[in-house]
Parts: structure tokens; sequence; C-alpha cells
């Protein structure tokens, strides 16, 4: 029969299991996360943590979809969704409103002929609103948030937290607030946004959406490279 030597200084059965393992503390993040984090907060309108850490997301929508307000690009993609817009209706149609443009423009004043043609291009001009309404709503409702001059710009419609616009919104958007915007004399409803922090107009405000830069979709990528 054996017995178990006693060692001095030490403790015996059941020690180990009683010990704990004492939680490992954060490490400080290098200068170069540091850097990132901070740009990415900026980019993607995020509230810094306090303590350092992760950037918190906004509150709101969860989508990210979105970076900080732009207007020059709206701009510039307005115009080209309009061509667009303009170049199907002409396609379309082409002959016969090449017709009662002639017409409007070669009959005599207050004629009969020149009435005619008047309200056939003023029925064109509706049916152009028309498209580009369902053209508008149908892709910025969409999972691409965006018109395919937004596309090309890198914009996306958001809402004011920078997540997926609701249809609702979309719709308002498109539609009432358009025409307000359209409405108010010497493009005013579209050149307040230059001067606003958030670059919204009349038509953004009414439908509670904003036009925003396109986050980088490959995000996490970014954050591989910087904390490797």
């Amino acid at each position: 029969m054996t017995t178990q030597k006693p060692v001095f200084g030490k403790k015996t059965s059941g020690a180990a299991s009683r010990r704990t393992t004492r939680p490992a503390q954060s490490q400080a993040l290098s200068a170069k996360a540091e850097a990132f984090l901070q740009r990415e907060r900026e980019t993607r309108g995020e509230r810094a943590p306090s303590g350092g850490g992760l950037p918190l997301p906004s509150t709101g929508s969860s989508s990210t979809a979105g970076g900080k307000p732009v207007w020059g690009r709206r701009v510039i993609a307005r115009i080209v969704d309009e061509l667009l817009v303009w170049g199907l209706l002409f396609l379309m149609f082409h002959d016969d409103t090449g017709r009662q443009l002639s017409v409007y423009i070669e009959a005599p004043m207050d004629s009969a002929q020149e009435n005619a043609a008047g309200v056939a291009l003023f029925g064109y001009a509706l049916l152009w609103g028309c498209l580009e309404s369902a053209y508008n709503i149908a892709m910025e409702a969409s999972r691409l948030q965006a018109t395919l001059g937004k596309m090309l710009v890198g914009a996306v419609v958001t809402d004011r937290d920078g997540g997926k616009p609701g249809l609702g919104g979309v719709i308002m958007r498109n539609t009432l607030g358009r025409f307000i915007a359209n409405m108010v004399p010497f493009c005013a409803g579209y050149v307040m946004g230059l001067f606003r922090k958030d670059r919204r107009c009349i038509h953004d405000m009414m439908s509670g959406t904003m036009v925003r830069k396109r986050a980088p979709a490959a995000l996490s990528a970014g954050y591989g490279e910087v904390f490797a």
C-alpha cells in the first residue's frame, strides 16, 4: 500500500480544477488600425465608441449601403437618367414625335394644327414623366437603391440613417416630392441641397430620404487587411 508524499509549498488534490483562468486584457489597437477605423466612421456616419475599439453602428436601419451625403453626383445622375428615359421614348415614338414637333413649329400661331400638335407633345411629356417616375421607383426601391445614373456615379438612395429606404418613401420622393421640387422657381428645390450639410432637397425632406456615396461592399476585407 503506497502513501502519497506531501508536496510542501504546493496545493494538493483538486487544486488544478479550482484554478480559474484570468481574462486576457484587451490590447491597444495599432496606429494603423485606429486610423482605418476613424476613416470608416467618417465615411459611414458611425458613432465612435467610448474607450476606443470597433465602431458602433448608427441607430436606425441595419443596412450600411450609404456613405457621406453627395450633391454633385446626383446632378450628373439626374441628367443621365432623364436622357435615358427620353431616349427610350424617342425610340418608341420617334416618327410621330418628330412629325408633331414639325407641325407645332411650322403651323400658324393659334391654328388648329398648332393646338393639336401641342396637345400631342404634351401627352408625350406626360408619358415621359410617368415612365421616369416608374423607372426611379423600381430602381431605388430595389436592392440596388439606385437608378442607372446613380450607379454610374457611385451614389445610392437611403433613409436618413443610411439604410435602405422604404417603398412608401421612394414613391413619395418620385411622385409628389419630385413634382413640388420641379414647381419651385429657378430650380431652388434642388439647389437648396447644395447649401445643406446633409445635401437634402425638397423631395428628400418630404420622403425622409437622402442621396449618399455608395460605401464599399467588401468592408470586411478592409478590416482583415488592417487587423491581420
